[in-house]
């Protein structure tokens, strides 16, 4: 693998044996690129032997090697300094010298690391580059994790980390510990549910919903619990952003809606709205890094950057106009008229923003000089965007085309993520996981798709609502918790298996109140009287006695036994006829069967589903 005389040389290095050493880079002089090379690789041997004989106590030996060996030698580079060299025998103790000299010292590897700087100045082909093997085993750990769909553990920054990667089978990361199974359907909503967003730190999720409520709910803990109901836009909400502290909440509403509403996220009051004109259209937002403007933008060409709040009072801010020391709580700092925005995005400088207007095209807006940059043109309208959080990448959900990914730095488009079934619904899609390493989209057939970021077919279909997805969100603290929401009503929050067997464990010993458990077609009678007792989309609110409780489950029972058959129908006329007999139960109020969504042929899935494996997600057995 590497030239005879290369290795004579390295067992002389590693030796100790510095007079022959010399005499090998001698004998290697022909095969240096550079001829000047040879001077600067025994500099190297003769300064590391005159440390070694300080260490070692042999004062004269190393003054000897001063005068007579490194004094003649020519001298080129600052580090041969004769002087510095010499204030070296100065030090008595040894941790000294070798703090002063930035050197290891023997025991430590110093020969070592000397013998990978002398190796710089041989080519490949005489002496083989220093851990050239885990090197290459490293390379092969990389592919193998390229090409793992599961892929969700911490990338090592050395090959010597990655030793638990088996190098006797392929690296594949099991499917359990992906975000993949239902661990809560949150049904507090009563009506479509079109956004939701987590906070920067993680522990809230808030979702919007087609009757203009905003639900904040707490994340921590067992089961999701309901913070605050806020009430936004009348006519739905069609956006929603944390500020970068997760103090404040912007909400914008529909293309009719003519104003933007900032909540206050720890009270659930409103602190400030935005609106100009009852002709306006404030339908998306943004909010700057610093927290200090936000902005918000519609399709009838109003693009507006309003103050949160002002920096602390300093000499330079009383250069300020007037109109912008008084421009606080939400007032209009400066306007862009005649700009038509379909999505907003933040950019990492404080007065710059990501907008992508009716022109199908993206653009970087800086509110400081007004002036822009093209950055993206598609073909069809771009319905919603998001950036990655490194600024590089931006994911697309454009119109009757799905998601696309582009490059901002090259303006290039660098893949179509296939699967989804994207019409002129607005649906937003999101980066995840571990440094953003997974892309998840809702779709229009009642999917969530999920890609690895360098691929285009999806790593997994999860499974679970009735109707449209129009929004995933992924948790950017705890990369094994997402977030999905549907025109069915509900939000259903994924989970690691082993959180949606807890939630199911949990969910038999209790009854949820807005929250329901991973439904299974397995589940228990308990089970389903939980999902039925629940608030929200097909919820039944009781306050039954003991006789109508027993009843109740007589009910279920034939329910679930015309289920089991498949006689849906049937299972509707048990629990109707029952609950109308009951005393004191609310009469239940069950859609049209004939208006339940049809499930999606089975030519909309990924073609490299080969097994159930692949696809996950559980479904739901909500009537």
């Amino acid at each position: 693998m590497e030239h005879p005389k290369a290795a004579v040389f390295r067992a002389h290095v590693l030796a100790g044996e510095w007079k022959e050493a010399s005499q090998a880079v001698d004998d290697l002089a022909p095969m240096l690129p550079q001829s000047s090379s040879v001077k600067h690789m025994q500099y190297l041997l003769l300064r590391e032997k005159y440390l070694e004989l300080l260490e070692g106590g042999q004062e004269m030996a190393a003054l000897h090697c001063l005068r007579h060996e490194l004094v003649p030698l020519p001298l080129h580079h600052a580090d041969k300094d004769i002087q510095t060299l010499t204030s070296y025998m100065m030090y008595s103790d040894k941790t000294e010298l070798r703090s002063a000299a930035n050197w290891q010292g023997v025991k430590a590897g110093s020969r070592e690391s000397l013998m990978e700087q002398l190796q710089g100045f041989l080519p490949p082909s005489v002496m083989l580059p220093a851990h050239r093997l885990p090197h290459l085993l490293s390379q092969a750990v990389d592919l193998q994790v390229s090409r793992c769909p599961y892929h969700f553990e911490p990338h090592p920054p050395s090959f010597s980390s990655q030793i638990r990667y088996s190098l006797l089978t392929d690296h594949l990361c099991p499917r359990s510990e992906f975000p993949s199974e239902t661990v809560h359907i949150l049904t507090a909503h009563s009506d479509e549910v079109w956004f939701l967003v987590f906070s920067h730190d993680g522990s809230r999720l808030a979702s919007g919903a087609k009757d203009g409520e905003i639900i904040l709910w707490d994340m921590k803990g067992e089961s999701p619990k309901v913070q605050h109901k806020m009430r936004g836009q009348t006519d739905g909400i069609a956006h929603l952003a944390w500020s970068p502290d997760d103090s404040l909440l912007l909400s914008c509403g529909r293309e009719d809606c003519p104003g933007a509403i900032v909540f206050n996220t720890q009270s659930g009051e409103v602190k400030c709205r935005v609106q100009n004109s009852a002709e306006d259209s404030l339908t998306c937002g943004a909010w700057s890094p610093d927290g200090q403007h936000f902005y918000v933008g519609g399709t009838r060409g109003q693009f507006l950057e309003c103050v949160s709040s002002l920096p602390p009072p300093s000499l330079s801010s009383l250069s300020l106009p007037l109109y912008v020391l008084q421009a606080l709580d939400g007032s209009v700092s400066s306007s862009w008229e005649g700009i038509r925005v379909n999505a907003l995005a933040a950019h990492s400088s404080p007065r710059s923003v990501y907008a992508a207007d009716t022109h199908c095209r993206i653009r970087r807006y800086n509110f400081q000089d007004m002036s822009y940059d093209n950055l993206i043109e598609e073909d069809h309208s771009i319905m919603s965007f998001t950036v990655s959080r490194s600024g590089r990448n931006a994911l697309l959900n454009v119109a009757n085309q799905g998601v696309h990914v582009w490059d901002l730095n090259d303006r290039c488009l660098v893949r179509r993520c296939h699967g989804v079934t994207q019409g002129h619904y607005t649906i937003h899609s999101c980066y995840g996981g571990l440094n953003d390493s997974f892309i998840a989209s809702g779709s229009e057939d009642g999917n969530v798709y999920v890609w690895r970021s360098g691929k285009e077919k999806p790593a997994l279909v999860l499974r679970g609502h009735s109707r449209t997805v129009n929004c995933v969100a992924w948790n950017p603290v705890y990369p094994t918790t997402l977030a999905s929401a549907s025109d069915d009503g509900t939000v259903r929050v994924w989970g690691k298996e082993k959180a949606a067997l807890r939630q199911r464990q949990l969910a038999a010993a209790s009854e949820p109140t807005g929250i329901t458990g991973n439904g299974d077609v397995s589940e228990s009678t308990s089970e389903r009287r939980g999902e039925l007792g629940g608030g929200g989309v097909g919820g039944l609110a009781t306050s039954a006695s003991s006789l109508a409780s027993e009843q109740l489950d007589e009910s279920l029972s034939a329910a679930s036994l015309a289920e089991v058959g498949s006689d849906w129908q049937l299972a509707v006329d048990s629990l109707t006829s029952s609950m109308d007999s009951s005393v004191g139960v609310q009469p239940l109020s069950l859609p049209s069967l004939s208006s339940r969504p049809l499930p999606p042929p089975s030519d909309q899935l990924p073609a490299d589903e080969e097994d159930e494996d692949q696809v996950t997600g559980s479904i739901s057995t909500e009537v």
